[in-house]
């Protein structure tokens, strides 16, 4: 968590802030995905920001997002959500990202994430699909485009409310080419060891990713 909001100081900021040494600038839009409140509460005291939910209000569903949100703010947080959407709507959810930002936004998020080869799908034919609950156990049954039915078990669900189930295990790769072809530029991985924020890092994956938008996509 402190490795997001030193993220995000350093991309709209320019430098290394902790959340109190924030600016109040009520011109900073931007929108949390389910934010961790620790970080949420100090965000609404010092920018124009906004924490949404995918189960309660204020709402946002990443991959249906309204026509009039596009272009509205300047920076948006996603700390891990985007293992949670269902493969058929990933894609979508990551253009959708970037039509929320202005044209000089930046979207902060984390995933789960291997450094090399690809992104392993739990459910690649996923489509008409629900949670069942047997005996205590839960389940995931689904019906795919052709009409086959699957059950998968030993499923692995995240903390948390509303979808948590654990969909893939992303690799850095195909994160790089994903935001790319949603628009946006460069991407800057922090994976860098700072001390004095409390940031020490045991490994060089799965930590936070800024991606820059790319012009007027």
């Amino acid at each position: 968590m402190r490795s997001v909001m030193y993220a995000l100081s350093m991309e709209l900021f320019g430098k290394p802030l902790v959340l109190p040494e924030f600016p109040v600038d009520n011109t900073v839009s931007g929108l949390g995905m389910s934010d961790w409140e620790g970080y949420a509460k100090g965000l609404e005291k010092k920018l124009a920001y906004t924490n949404t939910f995918y189960h309660t209000e204020p709402r946002l569903d990443i991959t249906n997002v309204p026509g009039e949100a596009t272009g509205k703010h300047r920076f948006l947080i996603s700390s891990d959500v985007f293992e949670h959407i269902p493969v058929f709507a990933l894609d979508g959810a990551f253009r959708n990202s970037r039509r929320l930002l202005q044209k000089d936004g930046v979207f902060i998020f984390t995933v789960p994430f291997t450094k090399t080869g690809k992104t392993q799908e739990h459910f690649p034919r996923l489509h008409d699909f629900r949670i069942i609950e047997t005996n205590g156990k839960r389940f995931l049954y689904n019906r795919t485009a052709e009409g086959e039915e699957e059950i998968f078990d030993d499923l692995i669900f995240h903390g948390g409310d509303g979808m948590t189930l654990e969909m893939r295990m992303f690799s850095e790769p195909d994160l790089r080419r994903r935001l790319a072809k949603a628009g946006f530029s460069s991407i800057r991985i922090y994976s860098d060891h700072i001390p004095e924020f409390g940031i020490i890092w045991p490994m060089d994956w799965a930590v936070p990713v800024a991606a820059r938008c790319a012009g007027d996509a």
